[in-house]
């Protein structure tokens, strides 16, 4: 998951991104990075294990494409109506873009947005907790059930 990353950051210097914070915070940014991306591998994980072959497994990574498109990673939350503003901001994409931008210096948390965005480490932590919880277990439970 590291080695995916390193090329991410590079492209983002060579770009012309700069972390404008300190670099323990650019370290937790980057460590908060690869915990968010080891929860979501088992939440793949585990939706692979439920289908039945390599295709629809294959499948699966296209449905995800929509959960960015919900979150304000790519646009603030603060613009959208309620509802999916709402949606936005408890998405745990969401939570963990603020908390990277916070981290390397390069935006403020947004004021009056809901408590995962608001607290956007905190937030992020809880997010990758919850993940952990419900698709560790479950996948193995389904990989423990699959080779019997």
């Amino acid at each position: 998951m590291a080695a995916g990353t390193v090329p991410f950051l590079l492209v983002g210097l060579a770009m012309g991104w700069r972390a404008e914070g300190s670099a323990a915070g650019a370290a937790g940014a980057v460590a908060l990075l690869l915990l968010f991306r080891f929860a979501c591998t088992w939440a793949g994980i585990f939706l692979g294990l439920l289908t039945r072959d390599e295709e629809a497994a294959g499948q699966l990574g296209g449905a995800t494409f929509v959960l960015p498109l919900l979150s304000s990673a790519y646009i603030p939350a603060e613009g959208l109506p309620g509802r999916l503003r709402a949606v936005a901001e408890w998405n745990p994409i969401s939570a963990v873009a603020t908390a990277v931008r916070d981290l390397f210096g390069n935006a403020p948390v947004p004021e009056g947005a809901a408590w995962p965005v608001a607290h956007p480490v905190a937030g992020s932590l809880a997010w990758c907790a919850v993940l952990l919880a419900v698709f560790v277990p479950a996948a193995v439970r389904r990989y423990a059930r699959g080779i019997r």
